[in-house]
C-alpha cells in the first residue's frame, strides 16, 4: 500500500483534540498552558495519553500509524519512536543483543552512550581502531581491522559501529558487515547523523540498506524535530524484536514528552515528501554558500565531507576553538570545534522555505576581518595510526574494576597506567578514556591540548588540576 507521507497522523490527532477547545483536569499541571504566564500556545500540545491520543510504549492509534509510516519512509522491517535521544537506542539495542559476558566489537572512537550500553549488559567490549587522517579527524573503521578482529575472536556476538563519522565521513560498512554477518554477528549501527541518507545520491547510503541489523538516528541532528528526537529501525530478523520492545519501555519516560513525538512525526513527513527539486534547491543553495565562504579571507579553508551538509572550516595557524570563537562573536554557532577546525551543519530545505545563507557570510566576513594573514609553520602532533594489532582490548574486567581502588593522578604520571573514569570531550561525546583501559602518551598529549584551549570535558576526571583517575 503506498503511503501518504504528507499526513502526520500524530499531529492530526493532537490538533483535533485541541480544536474541541478541551479543559484540562489531567497532568501536565501546566493545563494546557493556562498555568504559564505571557504566551502559552508552546504547551497546548504539551499532553498526554489521552483517548485519541495513543500511547507510545503500547500504541495502537496514530502513534502506531506513525510509526508504520516511518519504517515505510526507511525500509526497516519495524521502527520506533524515541524520546529519550539516541542514547536509549544505542542502549536498548545492545542490551537486547548481548548476554553478560559476550563479547563486542565496537568502534574506540564511539559514542559514550555506546560504552554505557555495554557496561549495563555487562559485555565485554574489543574496541576496533580507527583511521584518522592528518588533521586528526576520524574516518572511520577499515574492513582489514574488523576481519584481524574476527579472526581472533569468532565467537562475539554484536558489533557497534558508527556511521557516519560525527563530521560526515561515510566508509565501506556494506563490506564489513557482510563478513561480520558470515560470523552472525548482530550488526548495530550508531547512524546518529544519517536520518537524511534516505534521500539518496549525494549522500552516502543508509545503513539499513547496506544489510543493518539495528540502526539508532537521532532525528533532531539533521531532520526538522525536537532536542531528544530520534528513531530506531530493525532491519533484519536477526534481531529480538520483543527484546527491543521490552527494553526500549524499560528505559524510555513513562511520560514521553508529545511535542517531541509530534515532531518525529512531522520530520518523518518532511524527508518522506522532500522531492528532487527540493534537494536540487538544497544543493544549489550549500554550492552558493561555499562560493562565497571562498572570497572571505586567503587562509580560511573549506573542506566537505562524504555527506554534503557537514562543512568543515580551518583557518590556517589557528586553531579550530579560537575560529569558533570569533564566528561566535559575530552569532555564528557552529555544531562543535576541535584543535583544528569547526564543523557546520548546514539545513535541508524544502523549496518555499529559507536559510539566511547571504547573512551568514556577511557574518563570518566580519568575524575574519581584521584575522591577519600569518606565516604556518608546522604542529608536531603524535601521529594518528591503526595499531598494528588493529583492534584492542581492556585491561581490566568489570568485575576486577569493580574491586579495584580509585587513585587520583597527575597527568604527567598518567602513562602506562589504567583509567579509572571515563573521560568525554564534549561534543561530540567521543571518550578519550574508558575505564579499564591502559592510558597511552598519545591520549596525555591530546587531554593537554584540550586543557589549554578550555575545552568542554564531561566525565569522572580532576583535569582543572590536570589529574585523572586510575586504578591501583
Amino acid at each position: 500500500m503506498k503511503r501518504d507521507h504528507t499526513r502526520t497522523p500524530l499531529i492530526e490527532a493532537i490538533e483535533g483534540h485541541r480544536s474541541v477547545n478541551p479543559i484540562s483536569f489531567h497532568v501536565p499541571g501546566h493545563k494546557n498552558g493556562l498555568m504559564m504566564m505571557g504566551n502559552h500556545s508552546f504547551y497546548q500540545g504539551d499532553l498526554t495519553e489521552l483517548s485519541g491520543l495513543d500511547d507510545l510504549h503500547d500504541p495502537h492509534g496514530a502513534i502506531a500509524e506513525a510509526e508504520d509510516m516511518l519504517a515505510d519512509v526507511y525500509g526497516s522491517l519495524k521502527s520506533y519512536f524515541l524520546v529519550n535521544g539516541s542514547t536509549v537506542g544505542n542502549i536498548a539495542a545492545i542490551l537486547s543483543s548481548c548476554e553478560p559476558g559476550d563479547m563486542v566489537f565496537v568502534q574506540r572512537n564511539c559514542h559514550k552512550s555506546v560504552l554505557n550500553g555495554i557496561k549495563l549488559a555487562r559485555a565485554v567490549p574489543v574496541f576496533i581502531e580507527t583511521e584518522w587522517d592528518q588533521a586528526g579527524t576520524s574516518l572511520g573503521v577499515r574492513f582489514d581491522s574488523v576481519k584481524k578482529a574476527l579472526l581472533a575472536f569468532p565467537h562475539v556476538k554484536a558489533c557497534v559501529l558508527t556511521y557516519p563519522t560525527y563530521y560526515g565521513y561515510a566508509y565501506n560498512i556494506r563490506k564489513i558487515m557482510e563478513e561480520l554477518h558470515k560470523y552472525d554477528v548482530t550488526c548495530i549501527i550508531d547512524e546518529a547523523h544519517g536520518a537524511h541518507f534516505t534521500l539518496g545520491t549525494p549522500f552516502p547510503e543508509t545503513a539499513l540498506d547496506c544489510g543493518a541489523d539495528i540502526v539508532i538516528q537521532s532525528a533532531h541532528k539533521m531532520l526538522p524535530a525536537m532536542t531528544m528526537g530520534s528513531y530506531l529501525h530493525i532491519g533484519s530478523n536477526r534481531v529480538n524484536g520483543r527484546k527491543v520492545k521490552e527494553y526500549l519501555a524499560m528505559l524510555q519516560s513513562s511520560s514521553p514528552s508529545y511535542p517531541i513525538m509530534a515532531s518525529l512525526d512531522y520530520a518523518r513527513s518532511y524527508v518522506g515528501t522532500f522531492s528532487k527539486e527540493d534537494l536540487d534547491q538544497t544543493l544549489q543553495d550549500v554550492s552558493g554558500f561555499l562560493q562565497a565562504l571562498e572570497e572571505i579571507h586567503p587562509q580560511l579553508i573549506i573542506e566537505q565531507s562524504h555527506d554534503p551538509l557537514k562543512l568543515i572550516l580551518k583557518l590556517e595557524g589557528r586553531t579550530g576553538y579560537v575560529l569558533q570563537e570569533w564566528l561566535e562573536s559575530e552569532g555564528i554557532f557552529p555544531e562543535l570545534a576541535d584543535p583544528s577546525q569547526v564543523l557546520l551543519i548546514l539545513p535541508l530545505v524544502k523549496r518555499g522555505l529559507s536559510f539566511p545563507y547571504e547573512e551568514a557570510v556577511k557574518r563570518i566576513s566580519r568575524a575574519l576581518e581584521n584575522a591577519p594573514v600569518v606565516e604556518v609553520s608546522p604542529v608536531i602532533r603524535p601521529k594518528h595510526s591503526v595499531r598494528e594489532s588493529h583492534f584492542s582490548t581492556l585491561e581490566l574486567a568489570l568485575e576486577e574494576m569493580d574491586a579495584k581502588t580509585e587513585v587520583l593522578v597527575s597527568l604527567d604520571e598518567a602513562e602506562g597506567e589504567i583509567s579509572a573514569g571515563m573521560v568525554t570531550p564534549y561534543p561530540p561525546g567521543i571518550p578519550l578514556l574508558v575505564p579499564g583501559e591502559r592510558i597511552s602518551a598519545e591520549v596525555i598529549w591530546r587531554l593537554n591540548e584540550y586543557i589549554v584551549n578550555k575545552a568542554n570535558i564531561q566525565g569522572h576526571h580532576r583535569l582543572v588540576d590536570r589529574c585523572v583517575f586510575v586504578y591501583r
